[in-house]
């Protein structure tokens, strides 16, 4: 087996419910300055093994959660217990509305900045991010410099940063401001944006629950998830085999 498809499995921090993630990230906040999220499925880790900054900057993050079918199936070749799948776009909803009705008792509620996607789709998802009970206080859209995003993050002293322009962009960015800001929960979003803006359709649950939301989005965007979904995970399924 891949020794960084190994090393990346011991990374990931497993829990048996979601509630229990979420308590993790909020000691970690009483107890950190910034504290960093990321999330690895079948993709991330063929990304790892590419692209070694990409793999190191999910090995500095505080949390890295398993997302999908195919890395528990890693788990279960490595007899490594795989837990609660804690997928971005239904995880990170649950996150934000524990973290907003936590500072509820405040006058002021938390302030969000939202880096990634498109302009459209920002504007978009906006008032879905309001309706959990935060402040939406900067948007930009996927296409700017890491230093674009270090200097407005400073500049609006949010309490979250959600990054929504994928892999490995967004673990990139999430470095360099766990470095240059104050304080801060950084979340790698991945697609999480995207869903919550329409331009994305969830899959219906009962095949979310059996774990082939990835085949759905196949199905609806053949050419654009090819490459990702078909060649990706014969590659993910054979290092996690054979090599």
């Amino acid at each position: 087996m891949s020794s960084t498809f190994k090393t990346l499995a011991e990374k990931l921090t497993i829990y048996s419910q979601p509630e229990q993630a979420i308590q993790s990230i909020q000691n970690a906040l009483e107890a950190k300055k910034t504290v960093t999220v990321a999330f690895a499925n079948a993709h991330g880790f063929n990304l790892a093994k590419q692209n070694k900054d990409f793999y190191q900057h999910l090995l500095n993050s505080d949390f890295v959660f398993r997302d999908g079918i195919g890395v528990k199936l890693l788990f279960k070749n490595l007899n490594m217990d795989f837990g609660f799948n804690l997928n971005g776009t239904d995880f990170i909803p649950q996150l934000l509305r524990h973290l907003a009705n936590k500072s509820s008792q405040s006058s002021t509620p938390l302030k969000l900045a939202i880096f990634g996607t498109s302009d459209e789709i920002l504007q978009s998802a906006k008032p879905a991010f309001e309706k959990l009970g935060l402040e939406v206080v900067a948007v930009k859209n996927g296409f700017a410099s890491a230093e674009d995003y270090v200097s407005l993050s400073k500049s609006v002293q949010a309490d979250i940063y959600l990054l929504a322009m994928g892999m490995p962009k967004q673990e990139m960015v999430a470095m360099q401001l766990t470095t240059e800001l104050d304080k801060g929960l950084i979340i790698c979003g991945g697609a999480i944006v995207d869903f919550l803006g329409g331009k994305v359709k969830r899959a219906p649950s009962f095949i979310r629950n059996m774990g082939l939301e990835w085949l759905y989005r196949l199905l609806i965007e053949p050419k654009r998830m090819f490459k990702r979904y078909v060649i990706g995970n014969v590659k993910f399924l054979y290092s996690t085999l054979h090599a």
